[in-house]
């Protein structure tokens, strides 16, 4: 059995593993192909990594990447910042050395979405199926399936109807 010590050196370790190949994962020399094999290998879940499309300099949550779900045929265009982690807004913690309270939430974005560049995704989210997020947006609250969102915070710009 391992005590605290050994068990916050391993995972002091992952996290730096992690953030090494994050870094290395957004460069613009890694095929835009191979990106979705490095994040599930630190920690992302993919339904099939195979079918995702990630831009360059795309980031994900290098604390808690085990809470980004990503499914079927996605295109995640550059610049994309996917965060578990978030500050309440509405309490001050009552820890003396943390003045704010985290928490963190599960990103869940389901098969065949097109995310825009430079888009924020922040707090416990899903994204439906089909949907569409335009280039800069934030998005804080569920998206429903095949529709498009825009703006700061994403709005609901119109349903996409399957022909």
């Amino acid at each position: 059995m391992m005590d605290k010590e050994e068990a916050g050196e391993i995972i002091s370790f992952k996290r730096i593993f992690n953030k090494t190949i994050s870094l290395f994962i957004t460069s613009k020399l890694i095929p835009s192909r191979v990106r979705p094999f490095l994040y599930k290998i630190i920690g992302v879940k993919f339904k099939n990594y195979n079918t995702v499309f990630i831009g360059s300099n795309v980031t994900v949550d290098g604390i808690y990447p085990q809470n980004i779900s990503i499914g079927d045929n996605c295109i995640i265009t550059s610049g994309t910042k996917i965060l578990t982690h978030f500050i309440d807004t509405e309490k001050l913690s009552s820890s003396p050395k943390h003045h704010f309270s985290f928490y963190r939430g599960k990103i869940d974005i389901e098969d065949n979405v097109f995310i825009g560049y430079n888009v924020i995704i922040s707090k416990p989210v899903k994204i439906g199926a089909g949907s569409i997020i335009g280039a800069n947006s934030v998005v804080v609250k569920d998206v429903l399936p095949n529709t498009v969102v825009a703006g700061i915070p994403a709005k609901h710009i119109r349903t996409l109807i399957n022909e």
